[in-house]
C-alpha cells in the first residue's frame, strides 16, 4: 500500500437547524509517507537524484554539487477552507544553514512545475539539532490565503558547493476544514453542570490500515468516516475521549487527534500513549484495541496506561487510565474496555465475558491508582446478566440507567438495547452529574431520521458530567495486607514497571516475585494506599538473592507519596536493614518503619532492581516473598516528650513551630523545639 489518502466530499445536508456544511468547501485529512508505504506513493518530484524513497520508510534528499530537488504533494482542493493544517516529522544531517537548503512552500494554483507557479513560503520551525538524526515534529497553520482549488505543498532541497544536507521527511498529513454549525442535529445528553465531561463509544472497527479484512472500507470512506466522528467529538465538546473497538496501532487515535486539531484553536487534544502498536506484518493485524484522547488544558494523565489482564487480545481492550483534573488537581480512575462479542446464537460467549468482569476487578485492584473508579464501555451485556451482576456486586453502580431509567439504549438490534455501560463505585458516584446517551449514531428510536446522514457506528456515544472532589481520608483505617506468598498463581495485586533492560519482574509460585535482568531497571510496586492519617506504617518482607554485585544501591526500596509512575514521581529511600549473603540463597527476613514523613495521600512502595549494562556473565537474581504492609492507627500519647526523630512531623507551620498530624486530625505540637 503506496499511500493512505483521506478526501471528503461534503455534499449539502439541510436540517430544522440549518446547513451543517458549506457546499463551496471540500475537507481534506490526506497522509502521506507513511511507515507501511513501499515508495513516495502520490507525493513526486521533479529530481529523482535527489529525492528518493528510502527502506527505512521515508523519503530522503540528498544530493551534492550545487543541485535543487522538489518533492510536491498531490493537488488539493482546499478552496473555501476555514483552517488548513499542514504536519510532518523530519531530520537532516551535515546542512550548512538549515533554513536556506532545507524548504517549505505552498501554492494556490499549481501549473504543473515550480517554475510555472506561485509560491509563498512557510515557516519550519523546528529544524532540529543537524548532529544526532533525532527526529522532530512539525505543525503548520497554513494561511488561508495560500490555500485555493488546486493547491500543492512543495519540499524543497538545495545543496551548495561546500554542504550537501541529508535531509529525511515522512508522516505528512494535511487537515482542512470548512465552516459549519455548531449544532448538532439531534439533542444533545443532559449531563448536568460538571466541570468535566467524558465523551465514551464504539467506533466499529475504525481502522487507518483500512484493508484489513475487518470492516473494510476505501481511503475516502474512511475519511468520511473520520469526520463524522470528530462531528460528534466536537458538538459533545469532552474534556476526556475514552473509545474502544479501533485498529491497534497509535496511529488511528493520533488521527482522530490530528483531525480534533485542526478544527480548534491551540491543538489542545493529546492521544494517550498505550505502548500497542501490532505489527503490519504479523497476520493478527485486525486486532482492535480501546484507548483515550483527553484536552490537555483541563485534564492530564496521571502514570502510564495500564491492561487489566495479561491475556491475549484483551490486554488491547480492557485499558485504565489515571487523570488528574489542572483546576483542582483531583485525580480519578477511568477503565475504557470492550467484552466479548455476542453472536447470534447466544452464546458461546458468556462464559469469556465473566472471566472479562473478573479480569476488569482485579485489574483496576491493581492499577486503579486513585479509589474513584469510573467503569466505561462495550460491555456486551444487559443489566441483570452475570458479567454485569459481577460488577455490581463489587460495589458500581450504572449511571445511564440511574439518570435516564431502564429504557435507556446504545445499541440497535431487538428495537435498542443498553450494553454500553457507565458504571461508578461510590466514591466516584457522587462526584458524577448526569450522564445519557448522544443519539447521534443508531438507526432506532426517535432520532432515526434526524441523524442519518451522520451514522459512522452501530453503537451511541455516551457523556458523562463530573465534578471530581477529594476523597483523602479523614480518618485512619487500619491496614494489613499481604503480598506475594508463594504456592500462589500471580503478583497479586502489586505490579510492574520496567524503566529499561530486557526483563522485569516475574512471579514464581516458590520463590514469590523474581527480577533478573542483563542490564536495566525494573520496579516491583504495591497498589496506591492513602496513609494521610496514618499512625504507624510498616513494611516486612523476605528477600535473597544470588551472584550479588552491590545490593545496597542495586537492589533498593523506595517510598513516594504522590505516585503518578515511575518516572514522574519523587521517590524516597527506604533503608532495607537486613540484607542476604549474595552467596547461599538463603531468604533472611526486614521489617521497615516507614516515616510519616514519608507518606501521603497516594502512597506507593517500590522494590527496585538496577544493575549496569556490562561485560559481567552473572547478574543478581532477587527474589522477595511475604510481603506485609502494616498500617495501625495509635496516637501519641499527650504530654510525653519525644525526639523529633520519634515523632516524625508532618508539617511545619509559618510560625515556626513544628507539629504533627494525629490520627483522628488534632496537631501535637512538640514543645521546646526551635526550627530555623
Amino acid at each position: 500500500m503506496n499511500k493512505i489518502i483521506r478526501i471528503v466530499s461534503v455534499a449539502l445536508c439541510v436540517f430544522a437547524c440549518g446547513a451543517l456544511h458549506a457546499t463551496s468547501c471540500q475537507a481534506v485529512d490526506v497522509s502521506y509517507l507513511q511507515y507501511e508505504d513501499t515508495s513516495l506513493g502520490e507525493m513526486t518530484t521533479d529530481n529523482s537524484e535527489v529525492w528518493t524513497w528510502n527502506t527505512y520508510h521515508y523519503a530522503m534528499g540528498n544530493k551534492q554539487g550545487g543541485v535543487e530537488g522538489n518533492l510536491f504533494t498531490p493537488a488539493l482542493n482546499l478552496a473555501g477552507a476555514e483552517s488548513v493544517t499542514l504536519s510532518f516529522t523530519h531530520t537532516h544531517k551535515f546542512a550548512g544553514t538549515p533554513a536556506e537548503e532545507m524548504t517549505l512552500w505552498v501554492t494556490a494554483d499549481y501549473q504543473g512545475s515550480y517554475a510555472s507557479s506561485t509560491w509563498h513560503q512557510l515557516t519550519i520551525d523546528p529544524y532540529g539539532t543537524n548532529n544526532d538524526w533525532s527526529w522532530v515534529d512539525v505543525t503548520i497553520q497554513v494561511p488561508v490565503a495560500y490555500a485555493g482549488a488546486n493547491t500543492v505543498f512543495c519540499f524543497k532541497y538545495i545543496s551548495t558547493a561546500t554542504h550537501y544536507a541529508k535531509w529525511e521527511v515522512k508522516n505528512v498529513h494535511v487537515v482542512s476544514t470548512c465552516p459549519e454549525s455548531n449544532d448538532a442535529p439531534v439533542a444533545l445528553p443532559d449531563v448536568g453542570d460538571g466541570r468535566l465531561k467524558i465523551f465514551a463509544q464504539n467506533l466499529q472497527n475504525y481502522y487507518y490500515n483500512y484493508n484489513t479484512g475487518r470492516g473494510d472500507y476505501t481511503p475516502e470512506q474512511r475519511a468520511e468516516k473520520t469526520r463524522k466522528i470528530v462531528d460528534a467529538m466536537l458538538w459533545v465538546d469532552a474534556d476526556i475521549f475514552a473509545l474502544c473497538e479501533v485498529e491497534a496501532k497509535p496511529i488511528v487515535l493520533q488521527q482522530l487527534t490530528d483531525s480534533m486539531n485542526a478544527r480548534v484553536e491551540g491543538n489542545p487534544y493529546v492521544a494517550v500513549s498505550d505502548g500497542i502498536d501490532e505489527d503490519w506484518s504479523e497476520s493478527n493485524t485486525n486486532n482492535i484495541k480501546s484507548g483515550f484522547i483527553y484536552r490537555s488544558d483541563k485534564v492530564k494523565t496521571v502514570g502510564v496506561n495500564h491492561a487489566a489482564t495479561t491475556a491475549y487480545y484483551y490486554k488491547n481492550t480492557l485499558r485504565i487510565q489515571v487523570f488528574e483534573e489542572l483546576s483542582s488537581g483531583e485525580r480519578f480512575t477511568v477503565s475504557m474496555n470492550h467484552f466479548k462479542a455476542k453472536d447470534n446464537t447466544e452464546d458461546a460467549g458468556h462464559a469469556k465475558r465473566v472471566i472479562n468482569a473478573n479480569q476488569l476487578l482485579q485489574g483496576l485492584g491493581s492499577y486503579a491508582s486513585d479509589p474513584d473508579i469510573l467503569i466505561l464501555g462495550d460491555l456486551n451485556c444487559e443489566v441483570g446478566e452475570e458479567p454485569l451482576t459481577i460488577i455490581e456486586n463489587a460495589g458500581f453502580e450504572e449511571q445511564l440507567i440511574r439518570y435516564n431509567g431502564a429504557s435507556e439504549y446504545s445499541h440497535c438490534y431487538n428495537g435498542g438495547e443498553l450494553i454500553d455501560h457507565v458504571y461508578a463505585n461510590a466514591s466516584m458516584a457522587g462526584q458524577i452529574t448526569g450522564a445519557g446517551v448522544f443519539h447521534i449514531s443508531t438507526a432506532c428510536g426517535s432520532d432515526a431520521s434526524a441523524n442519518r446522514d451522520h451514522r459512522y457506528s452501530d453503537h451511541d456515544p455516551y457523556v458523562v458530567g463530573l465534578n471530581p472532589e477529594s476523597t483523602h481520608a479523614t480518618e485512619c483505617e487500619e491496614i494489613n495486607d499481604n503480598f506475594l506468598a508463594t504456592g500462589g498463581t500471580g503478583l497479586g495485586g502489586m505490579y510492574t514497571e520496567s524503566v529499561s533492560g530486557d526483563y522485569n519482574w516475574q512471579y514464581n509460585s516458590q520463590y514469590g516475585a523474581k527480577c533478573v535482568d542483563k542490564g536495566g531497571e525494573d520496579w516491583l510496586l504495591t497498589p496506591a494506599y492513602d496513609l494521610s492519617m496514618a499512625g504507624t506504617v510498616t513494611l516486612s518482607f523476605d528477600h535473597t538473592i544470588g551472584y550479588a554485585i552491590d545490593m545496597p544501591n542495586q537492589q533498593t526500596l523506595w517510598v513516594t507519596s504522590d505516585y503518578s509512575d515511575v518516572a514522574g514521581s519523587e521517590w524516597k529511600q527506604l533503608t532495607i536493614p537486613t540484607y542476604p549473603s549474595g552467596t547461599n540463597w538463603t531468604f533472611v527476613h526486614a521489617t521497615v518503619n516507614v516515616p510519616l514523613t514519608k507518606v501521603g495521600a497516594n502512597t506507593v512502595f517500590g522494590f527496585k532492581y538496577a544493575v549496569p549494562n556490562d561485560e559481567s556473565t552473572k547478574k543478581p537474581t532477587w527474589e522477595i516473598k511475604n510481603l506485609q504492609v502494616s498500617v495501625t492507627c495509635e496516637e501519641l500519647p499527650s504530654g510525653v516528650e519525644q525526639t523529633c526523630d520519634e515523632l516524625q512531623p508532618t508539617k511545619l507551620l509559618e510560625d515556626g513551630n513544628l507539629y504533627i498530624l494525629l490520627p483522628d486530625g488534632r496537631r501535637y505540637t512538640v514543645i521546646g523545639v526551635s526550627v530555623q
